[in-house]
């Protein structure tokens, strides 16, 4: 079985989360592990975090980074935790949360729910980054439109 991590990384995006919007989208995305990642916010992003993890019937995960040391790190951090949690044969990165995203994470759950070979043809056409079968969700959706 193909085992799927998703990596989302968040900076004082507050104002941007909205915990039902979240919880419904995980809910219906229970083959997915989810790690949600709190880049050094001085908000109150990392307590949205954790009640979308409450409210969510999904494997959710949040990695708080205390000190903001940049995405990269950041993306770092999460794909670290994920492997030391699990083989995962691609982990998807969305490397700075924005509202537009949401419609972006909806339709790759989508897809990703779907048949196996579409999936594995999508990763095998985007480009990698940071690390070995690390993949970027705008550019996943970008070869399956």
């Amino acid at each position: 079985m193909m085992k799927i991590g998703i990596l989302i990384v968040f900076r004082n995006d507050e104002s941007k989360i909205e915990v039902p919007q979240f919880s419904k989208l995980f809910a219906e995305t229970t083959k997915l592990n989810v790690c949600l990642v709190n880049n050094g916010s001085t908000d109150n992003t990392l307590k949205l975090l954790k009640e979308i993890q409450e409210e969510s019937s999904a494997t959710i995960s949040i990695i708080d980074v205390k000190k903001n040391r940049g995405h990269n790190a950041a993306i770092k951090a999460g794909v670290r935790y994920l492997k030391s949690i699990e083989e995962f044969s691609y982990i998807l990165c969305l490397q700075k949360y924005s509202t537009k995203d949401f419609i972006i994470l909806e339709k790759v759950f989508t897809i990703v729910q779907q048949e196996k070979d579409i999936v594995k043809s999508l990763f095998t056409k985007t480009k990698q980054f940071i690390h070995k079968n690390v993949f970027s969700l705008h550019g996943v959706l970008e070869k399956a439109s």
